[in-house]
């Protein structure tokens, strides 16, 4: 079985929301105070038996507004089975709270915390003095009388089956679950220090000879297993006999027998020390020390994240005791649970990893908790599980609190099953940013990822970025379809998809067609070949399929029929500027140089045909790739300053095509240390895609 559901109503900042869960590994992840802590509360509150917490006004949603009613809190679990094999004693657990019966058996469990029904009279009487005039009610003022006069009278039950009977569940049924919260700020040294804590002491007791054990119980074991247990217990009988024999000798046992009579308490008995112990008793001398390079060191000096590890593996071997019937008889839990906030804490990316891993594979193979609930802020993590493990909490872009579950987005359809297998082998830590932001602006190229934020710079939007938690996640440009699927958000159609204001930047990449084959082409080149594509295909797939079919999803591009790349835009719109010019330019002599392209740069003005001559001159070399660029630019219908300024964007494009990403990080510097200068500062256009662009997603 698992919990496949949870219903909250009127707790902490959930009005009225419903999560879905998975049967294994559950990642909870959001912003700050998006809701986290408050999901694991609430399945604290209806699964652990030792909390005895009660709720206090704050537990309340502040949204509530009706008052002419006691408020509650009610906390509704859905149970269903995991499989046809699961354990017999899964289903007679919650037999009683069945709402639906086998095969797909339907259980529930409901927690309510309300104000019993012969105070409610005394209440709407109180109460009614703070509804206004419009029939409003004044919410801090009725908090504030609940809490004074009310809050002390309110019960917490928790009821198995349709809430509606009434009808409790067993303690009983209920202690056969077993949830162990380890919040975010936990003392994991001093429940590690000594033997003495409860947690330590009884995974001891519990592991003492458990090579002979195995787990089981007296009775299943062999003539030769339970010899060997004697005679263990004989020796340590024997052996810890003597050595406290010899201790007990050290001891001046006057001083204290004086002591004694002096007071008077010796009339009770005279006062001694036994040296017959157990094994149990000495587990309370044991100290936790780790051992590293033959040094003893202790756990106090252990590093945190170290110790936060150790105390979730020591949690683990206690819910192992605790689930096996041969130590634990019919005390013995059913299913065993653990949630754990921000596991990442003080351990490295690595290690966080690590940890998920294990934990995932911990409940495929040694089950020592069913099912796992934790929270995170970390991309790592998200990074080293499946996204249908993930859930995501958030604000959508009407500022509406949503739940987002990106493994579900993908259908069962060959393409979305394609689309979910590479954007989960694809989500590293860098692109996991996505699932955190509160924005995004999808690039397709690392020359874009490093420039984004210095153009918001030149457009006074930079401080918009980051106040608005805005991620730049560079991806190719085919698989931008791949991602965008887990936030094409539609009420009816796509409801678990994440609603977040979504930005794509990509090149206008116009082609045409030769020899049968699509090949990529300067937009000047276009009206040259009877068959052409203005714009790519991938990026006429992306205007059809998500531009304006979704409200939070906009497409930009370079102007369709005069635009490329980044590249090429960037000296389009900057055909004569100098910071155009970076050290990843060429040093040999040839017309790339940084010379040579900027007088190319001073003739904008002139005519186009005495641009390509002295551009030719300039060469001395051959090259059919640019032969091709200076023939079409002379064959071009464009008036002469279009020509001029695609045929700097052209030679530019060639010169730095091949080391975009070195280029974009001379550029980024050179643009950004241009910006500083006290004066002098010179001009520079960001193309108006990306304005466009970054405008929208700071809007």
């Amino acid at each position: 079985m698992y919990i496949s559901k949870i219903k909250l109503n009127n707790f902490r900042n959930f009005k009225e929301e419903t999560v879905l869960f998975n049967p294994g590994l559950n990642v909870i992840i959001g912003h700050n105070n998006s809701g986290k802590t408050n999901l694991l509360r609430a399945l604290q509150l209806v699964f652990d038996r030792n909390n005895n917490i009660k709720p206090t006004i704050d537990d309340f949603s502040k949204k509530i507004n009706d008052f002419s009613e006691p408020p509650s809190i009610e906390i509704s679990v859905d149970i269903r089975p995991l499989g046809d094999d699961e354990p017999d004693d899964d289903y007679n657990v919650v037999y009683d709270w069945l709402i639906e019966s086998k095969p797909d058996y339907l259980a529930q469990l409901t927690y309510t915390f309300e104000l019993p029904l012969k105070h409610h009279d005394e209440y709407k009487s109180s109460i009614e003095d703070f509804k206004e005039q419009e029939g409003n009610y004044d919410i801090e003022a009725c908090l504030k009388t609940i809490q004074k006069k009310f809050l002390s009278k309110y019960v917490s039950r928790i009821y198995g089956g349709k809430p509606s009977k009434k009808e409790k569940a067993s303690r009983e049924n209920l202690d056969r679950f077993d949830f162990q919260f380890l919040t975010a700020i936990r003392d994991a040294e001093r429940e590690m220090f000594f033997g003495n804590n409860t947690i330590l002491r009884d995974v001891l007791n519990y592991f003492l000879d458990y090579d002979i054990y195995q787990g089981q119980g007296i009775d299943e074991l062999s003539p030769q297993q339970k010899t060997h247990l004697k005679q263990r217990e004989e020796d340590f009988k024997s052996n810890s006999k003597v050595v406290l024999e010899d201790l007990i000798d050290r001891i001046d046992k006057n001083q204290i027998l004086k002591y004694s009579e002096e007071t008077g308490a010796d009339k009770g008995g005279i006062p001694n020390f036994d040296a017959d112990v157990s094994e149990q008793d000495l587990l309370f001398a044991l100290r936790l020390v780790v051992e590293k390079a033959g040094l003893k060191i202790p756990i106090k000096n252990n590093g945190l994240g170290y110790n936060n590890l150790l105390y979730i593996a020591l949690i683990l071997s206690k819910m192992q005791m605790e689930v096996s019937k041969s130590f634990m008889g019919d005390n013995a839990k059913v299913f065993p649970m653990i949630a754990i906030e921000e596991p990442e804490a003080h351990l490295h990316p690595s290690l966080q990893s690590k940890f998920l891993k294990f934990l995932e594979a911990n409940i495929k193979t040694s089950k020592q908790a069913r099912q796992i609930f934790l929270t995170s802020h970390s991309t790592h993590i998200t990074s080293a599980v499946e996204l249908d493990s993930i859930i995501c909490l958030y604000t959508d872009t009407d500022s509406k609190f949503r739940i987002g579950y990106p493994g579900k987005v993908y259908s069962n359809i060959k393409e979305d099953k394609s689309s979910k297998v590479y954007a989960q082998r694809f989500l590293d830590a860098t692109k996991s940013n996505m699932l955190f932001a509160e924005r995004i602006i999808f690039v397709e190229g690392l020359s874009e990822q490093l420039l984004i934020s210095c153009f918001a710079k030149y457009l006074n939007l930079e401080d918009n970025l980051i106040n608005d938690h805005t991620a730049v996640i560079s991806v190719d440009s085919r698989t931008f379809k791949h991602f965008l699927k887990i936030f094409s958000f539609n009420e009816d159609e796509s409801p678990y998809a994440i609603k977040k204001k979504i930005v794509c930047i990509t090149d206008a990449d116009p082609s045409v067609k030769k020899n049968n084959k699509w090949e990529s082409v300067f937009p000047f080149l276009l009206e040259h070949y009877e068959e052409n594509k203005a714009l790519s295909t991938h990026v006429q797939e992306l205007k059809s399929n998500y531009d304006q079919v979704y409200d939070n999803i906009f497409i930009y591009y370079p102007e369709e029929g005069k635009g490329k790349t980044l590249e090429y835009e960037l000296a389009l719109t900057n055909p004569d500027s100098e910071l155009l010019i970076t050290h990843s330019f060429p040093s040999q002599n040839s017309a790339h140089t940084p010379k040579n392209f900027s007088e190319l740069q001073g003739m904008i003005a002139g005519e186009t045909e005495a641009m390509v001559t002295r551009y030719q001159e300039m060469r001395g070399i051959e090259n059919i790739e640019v032969d091709e660029i200076l023939a079409g630019i002379s064959a071009s219908s464009w008036e002469d300053l279009e020509k001029n300024k695609a045929l700097i964007a052209a030679i530019y494009y060639t010169i730095v095509k091949n080391a975009k990403g070195e280029h974009a990080f001379f550029l980024e510097k050179q643009l950004c240390e241009n910006l500083e200068k006290e004066e002098g500062i010179l001009d520079f256009n960001i193309p108006g895609y990306i304005q466009n662009a970054l405008q929208k997603i700071t809007a």
